[in-house]
């Protein structure tokens, strides 16, 4: 028996449980088209709106066509779920391409999900396990835009993970590949000496990090390495970068999980 829906994978879910605005998804489907569907509020069951199994089957059966973006409501004759729109759409991606490599995203290999945009995967051009950053839906692009810079920013001066190229999908860059580091520690309040070194040298280049929680330093080989520059900006204003540096102890002892991710968000 043909089972709808079969061809369809679920990569990201963001559902809305309060009814209140629509719930977004992201397919591969025939595993090499990713389409994008946003479905009204409320039409949904709760319990079936991030259980893949039970969702896939639960949608409307998927329509062919070269089409990247969709939209499911409820017809008001039959009650039934359809897909109300597709279309072909230019959707955004990041601009500032500034390493030689580039790397579709269904190349990849997942191993985990460290973070809901961060999976650790392998590919044949690297020796080892690495992790992706990635956009899981359009509007996110922005995000990893300012990322990007900020790893051009810093390429070769030993501040945070090795970036390795990016990452595409159907032709837009979405994201970007580095170094998974090995052996990293989360800091403790004892390493703030380190941790002042690696932002102290980050702010001689006239750039501040934007968010300097505990969770954005990690400790290797005695060192600090900062990551996630998703708030980072090109700043001449030594009195912001001294106010930032000055913010770095009481952020190394904050017993909070704020940037970071709790026992109760992981996600693997």
């Amino acid at each position: 028996m043909h089972k709808k829906n079969g061809n369809v994978q679920l990569l990201a879910a963001l559902a809305d449980f309060d009814d209140k605005e629509e719930s977004e998804y992201r397919f591969l489907v025939d595993e090499k088209h990713i389409k994008y569907v946003t479905v009204d509020p409320g039409v949904l069951p709760k319990e079936n709106r991030t259980f893949a199994p039970v969702l896939i089957e639960t949608l409307p059966q998927f329509p062919p066509g070269d089409w990247n973006e969709g939209h499911v409501s409820k017809d008001q004759v039959t009650g039934h779920l359809v897909f109300s729109r597709t279309s072909r759409s230019d959707l955004a991606g990041v601009k500032n391409i500034w390493h030689q490599t580039l790397i579709d995203y269904l190349e990849f290999k997942k191993l985990e999900r460290v973070r809901q945009n961060i999976h650790k995967v392998t590919h044949t051009l690297f020796d080892q396990a690495i992790l992706i950053k990635f956009a899981e839906f359009p509007w996110q692009i922005p995000y990893l835009e300012a990322e990007t810079a900020a790893y051009s920013w810093i390429e070769g001066e030993g501040i945070g993970p090795k970036f390795l190229g990016h990452v595409s999908e159907a032709g837009r860059v979405i994201g970007f590949a580095m170094e998974n580091i090995e052996g990293a520690r989360t800091v403790e309040p004892g390493d703030l000496a380190i941790c002042q070194n690696i932002l102290a040298k980050l702010h001689s280049l006239g750039i501040r990090h934007g968010d300097i929680n505990k969770h954005n330093f990690l400790v290797r080989d005695g060192k600090a390495v900062l990551v996630d520059f998703e708030m980072a900006q090109m700043c001449n204003e030594k009195e912001e970068l001294q106010s930032e540096y000055r913010q770095l102890e009481d952020s190394l002892a904050d017993p909070s999980y704020r940037g970071g991710v709790g026992p109760a968000e992981y996600h693997p």
